[in-house]
């Protein structure tokens, strides 16, 4: 389990998966399917809704891989 500290929210680029880290849908998945200016057109995982948040709100959703 990686802690807060080691954790570093990286800003998406269209196609990636994403977190929603603030707001009303924080902790939601999806995919951001576009970019207007700073917004960020995306389309939840969950309910397949698109949604149209601000990109800093946004993160870019990654597997941790920790090798030893």
């Amino acid at each position: 389990t990686a802690s807060p500290d080691e954790i570093k929210a990286v800003a998406p680029n269209k196609s990636d998966k994403i977190k929603i880290m603030s707001g009303a849908q924080r902790g939601a998945t999806g995919k951001l399917i576009g970019v207007d200016g700073s917004d960020g057109i995306v389309k939840l995982d969950e309910t397949l809704d698109v949604k149209i948040l601000d990109m800093h709100t946004l993160a870019k959703l990654a597997h941790l891989v920790i090798t030893s």
